[in-house]
């Protein structure tokens, strides 16, 4: 128990501390700020990690072992809200920007405020289609800039830690508008502390995992976007299955 009040008070002071910084950083020096959302991406992703590992998580991040590209689209299967703290820690360097749901644009304390500010792709599943597309093209328009769209193409987080098929929606179209390279990224033991229920039941002893696996070329063509997307799939797939294994 007493790890998990290390973390959470850790966490508001991380959060609080994120936010002052980003709004100043917004005031007076309007220029830094992308630059300032991916240095605490890091900064603040890396300490929480540190601090769960107090309550008895263990982590493992691994690193992607060859030359990266300025910019690519990242894939990931997804778990729980610590997948987003996790991906900038296994790609440092880069600018990460989240294809993320309406509902964390406001109200989570720092997350809200990076991701407006942060130009993330921030959507909703009820509102009108088109404008999630002009979202999501406007994230492809950044990856000139060094920007790195990523996407979780199962579309909600898996309760179980199963990968769940991958929906082609925002992988397509990113990919339609910015032909970019594809790193598959495979993670595990997220689902496990999903929620603070979970989180105060599991974390000591929780393994979670981040592994980046094949970095793909380009793909043009429709055919060629859905064939990627499956193989994808079935590597991060099968690097789940490999952790889960006696």
């Amino acid at each position: 128990m007493m790890g998990i009040l290390i973390l959470a008070l850790g966490a508001m002071g991380l959060l609080a501390r994120g936010s002052a910084v980003l709004r100043f950083t917004t005031l007076f020096r309007p220029r830094d700020v992308m630059r300032q959302v991916t240095r605490q991406q890091i900064d603040i992703g890396r300490k929480l990690f540190i601090l769960a590992g107090f309550g008895g998580l263990r982590s493992d991040f691994g690193r992607y072992r060859g030359s990266l590209p300025k910019a690519f689209l990242v894939v990931s299967n997804h778990q729980s809200l610590a997948d987003i703290a996790a991906l900038p820690l296994v790609l440092p360097g880069h600018h990460l920007r989240f294809v993320a749901k309406s509902q964390l644009k406001y109200g989570v304390p720092y997350v809200s405020l990076a991701l407006r500010l942060g130009r993330h792709a921030v959507i909703s599943r009820t509102s009108d289609y088109r404008a999630g597309i002009r979202t999501m093209v406007k994230l492809a328009d950044l990856a000139p800039q060094g920007v790195c769209p990523t996407v979780f193409p199962e579309g909600r987080r898996s309760r179980t830690g199963d990968v769940q098929p991958f929906q082609s929606g925002a992988f397509r179209i990113i990919l339609e508008r910015a032909p970019l390279p594809v790193l598959s990224v495979a993670v595990d033991g997220g689902y496990r502390i999903s929620t603070l229920a979970r989180l105060i039941s599991n974390m000591r002893g929780t393994w979670f995992r981040v592994k980046p696996l094949t970095m793909h070329p380009a793909p043009h063509g429709k055919k060629e976007v859905l064939e990627l997307l499956e193989r994808v799939e079935k590597e991060i797939t099968a690097q789940v299955h490999s952790w889960r294994q006696p």
